[in-house]
């Protein structure tokens, strides 16, 4: 029974300061057992001993599942601990369980240890997959400042480390920073199977770390400093028992042994992990952010470039008015300003034309979407804003036979996944406005306009030559998508050819100077270092022109950041504070967690 005034729980630090944080990142193949080390150790932070955790309540952070078999009828049962949510997936064979990066998050004393659970790689449906995965962890850990550790947990006795290494080590070390080698952590599971010894795995590792060495010039240590050596078989173990079933007396002594040897491990684990370097994310120039900035600036940079068309024919009609009336040039010119309009969920609307149709409002014909098809859609791993993303396919709102919407019958390739809503309204600028006024604001429209198509070619030539994934070009996509806008305004009255003739061109001029890039660097060697592509750290001072824009700049700042909030509201919502009993405050480990934490 709790003591009086004391919490039953121990409860997550929600509002600490995330630069005291310890983050570490687990890695590893498919089946390496990650869940399993998470779980095993909320159970060690609460019994010192195996025999007190079994007759405690086990502690499942993540439902997991695992075969045994019996050894007398050589029966198989399938035991599963906690319950089966969205995020874990342990009935298809051979699949990741995680299913995408989920935070769990210990409190140790006024700290927070997190623990980031990633997707297992080497999985069974195949690169793809494993390449998807990968710019998921990427995605994700983009919005914590820094990592403690990286820990890439293996098996003692494991032949199939290629595909890791590629991922986790090359993939890693290449898209976040070099001096990510002094944080990686190499984590053998199951060890008690080789006396808790690297296995046959020392070897082959040893020869992968070399060539990557050769062939990268990055030396990843592997030395019994950086290397622990754990048995997730414990809270297996734990898991039988509640489940009734019941082992000899050697199989439960040899499980006690690996419970202390573990517990030790874990003890050291941790303080490795403090020493080392900050390893900084967020604030890195890293490829995965500029890529990610670069794919935020599509639909703000579309919208931009129709918005200017909109302004510079709202100027030339002005001028003919003005011609015809110079008193008109009192009322100043008329210019469409942009409205950003955050959502409070995603949403996913259809943008075919069925489900559009033209309205007027204030002497201005707008298009409205009709078909909001699924209000609130957290869709996973689907890109915000972008049209014709192929995971829309998994949204709730689609039937998956037919790729048709449940609601509005489109195809899914019809439907967008949105978090805000862009609005315009007319404005008229202050002041007078001359011919020569007008000349010089549709002047420094049209060197806007070409600033932006310049700068987004660079970006798009960039993204070209270094993406994880392969690419739509998604500025034509939204170009597509405005030009089919504007013909339903002129269908329905409006005289706007200036517009569409204006995006054609946009459309057509990307289109042309692309395809030239595309012949010239794809039969390159080495894309990434051509001539005309910029380096990642050249991304965001080319991206801070824009923003500097003394027309449109601040609108397109406001949309990117914008996405960014709205992206780690997203992400936030996988973080899973752990709550533990309050007799954990007492524990061995967590004394020496509290211990090791608060010296660093």
């Amino acid at each position: 029974m709790a003591r009086r005034n004391e919490p039953s729980m121990i409860k997550g630090n929600r509002h600490n300061d995330p630069s005291t944080d310890i983050n570490v990142l687990l890695l590893g193949q498919t089946g390496v057992g990650k869940s399993t080390f998470i779980n095993g150790l909320a159970n060690y932070v609460c019994n010192d001993t195996l025999e007190e955790a079994c007759n405690d309540k086990i502690q499942s952070v993540i439902p997991s599942a695992f075969s045994f078999t019996d050894d007398d009828t050589f029966e198989q049962r399938t035991i599963e601990i906690g319950q089966k949510n969205e995020h874990e997936d342990f009935n298809e064979e051979g699949r990741s369980c995680t299913q995408q990066c989920r935070s769990f998050v210990f409190p140790v004393g006024d700290k927070n240890l997190r623990i980031i659970d990633a997707p297992g790689i080497g999985d069974t449906r195949g690169l793809e997959q494993d390449t998807k995965n990968f710019h998921e962890i990427l995605t994700y850990i983009s919005q914590y400042e820094h990592l403690n550790g990286i820990c890439i947990l293996l098996k003692p006795n494991e032949e199939r480390l290629t595909i890791l290494f590629r991922f986790c080590i090359n993939e890693l070390l290449r898209h976040l920073h070099k001096s990510a080698s002094e944080n990686i952590i190499f984590v053998f599971t199951n060890a008690r199977a080789t006396f808790f010894k690297p296995g046959a795995t020392s070897k082959i590792l040893r020869a992968l770390l070399d060539q990557h060495k050769k062939d990268h010039d990055v030396d990843v240590p592997f030395s019994r400093e950086n290397t622990f050596l754990l048995d997730n078989e414990p809270f297996r173990y734990l898991a039988l028992r509640k489940n009734g079933v019941r082992l000899n007396n050697d199989q439960t002594l040899s499980y006690q042994k690996s419970w202390d040897h573990t517990v030790k491990e874990y003890s050291n684990l941790i303080n490795h992990i403090v020493t080392r370097p900050l390893h900084a994310v967020s604030n890195t120039l890293s490829l995965n952010e500029a890529e990610q900035l670069v794919r935020k600036l599509t639909r703000p940079i579309a919208e931009i470039a129709k918005l200017i068309q909109e302004n510079i024919q709202l100027a030339k009609q002005h001028k003919e008015n003005v011609l015809k009336n110079p008193q008109l040039a009192k009322q100043g010119l008329p210019q469409n300003e942009a409205k950003i309009i955050p959502l409070a969920h995603p949403r996913t609307v259809c943008i075919n034309e069925k489900c559009c149709k033209p309205i007027t409002v204030n002497n201005q014909t707008k298009i409205e979407y009709t078909s909001k098809c699924h209000e609130e859609c957290y869709l996973k791993g689907v890109v915000q804003e972008t049209i014709n993303d192929q995971r829309m396919q998994e949204c709730e709102a689609m039937n998956y036979r037919t790729g048709k919407c449940l609601k509005c019958d489109c195809l899914w390739s019809e439907h967008q996944h949105i978090t805000y809503e862009y609005e315009t309204s007319i404005h008229r600028l202050n002041g007078s406005s001359s011919l020569a006024d007008i000349d010089k604001r549709i002047s420094d429209l049209r060197d806007e306009k070409k600033k932006i198509e310049d700068v987004y070619k660079k970006l798009a030539k960039f993204l070209h030559a270094n993406a994880i994934l392969p690419l739509n070009d998604d500025i034509l996509e939204y170009l597509r998508h405005f030009i089919r806008e504007e013909q339903m305004k002129k269908n329905s009255g409006s005289q706007n050819n200036d517009v569409i003739q204006g995006l054609e061109e946009m459309m057509k001029s990307y289109e042309q100077e692309m395809e030239l890039f595309k012949q010239t660097i794809d039969s390159e060697k080495d894309r990434s270092s051509s001539k005309d592509v910029l380096k990642s750290d050249e991304i965001f001072s080319l991206v801070g022109t824009l923003y500097r824009l003394p027309i449109n700049g601040s609108k397109i700042r406001e949309q990117v950041n914008g996405l960014n909030i709205n992206q780690n509201k997203l992400s936030l919502k996988r973080e899973v504070f752990v709550e533990l009993p309050s007799k954990a405050n007492s524990s061995t480990v967590m004394k020496q967690f509290k211990n090791i934490i608060s010296s660093r």
